[in-house]
């Protein structure tokens, strides 16, 4: 079976980011890529889609102004299907203020504000070409 790549427009991108909350943030680390799993808003700066994070001071993501990349996926197994989002940018410090307050993150211990300010957007749908049969549990009472 075969699947299609579908690009997605980048509102949907957008939209995409801003219905969820956890990601991977690659960075440059100790002269090796590593990819982290952290909790983000999407907040917007000057009409700009940024990506915000919230961490302690001192470790992996403190790579400011060095480029970053940062991801989003969903996978519909059942279907045979899913989507990725893909974010090129640079990591910026801010300080805590009310329009990134207004997005609280549940953290414990994180008091630096990071922000991803997005170089480049892209997304894709990956879709079969035909549906595969799924099986459900409850189809057969």
């Amino acid at each position: 079976m075969s699947a299609a790549l579908i690009p997605l427009p980048d509102e949907a991108c957008v939209a995409l980011l801003a219905a969820h909350n956890v990601g991977r943030i690659s960075v440059v680390h100790d002269g090796y890529p590593i990819a982290l799993p952290v909790n983000y808003r999407m907040i917007e700066v000057d009409g700009a889609p940024v990506i915000a994070l919230r961490t302690r001071v001192g470790n992996s993501l403190d790579h400011l102004d060095e480029p970053v990349g940062f991801e989003i996926d969903g996978v519909d197994p059942g279907h045979d299907g899913g989507w990725s989002v893909v974010v090129r940018g640079h990591l910026r410090s801010v300080a805590p203020s009310v329009d990134v307050e207004s997005y609280p993150i549940v953290t414990a211990n994180r008091d630096a504000w990071r922000l991803i300010v997005p170089t480049a957007i892209s997304g894709r749908r990956v879709r079969a070409d035909a549906m595969r049969w799924c099986f459900h549990p409850a189809g057969y009472l």
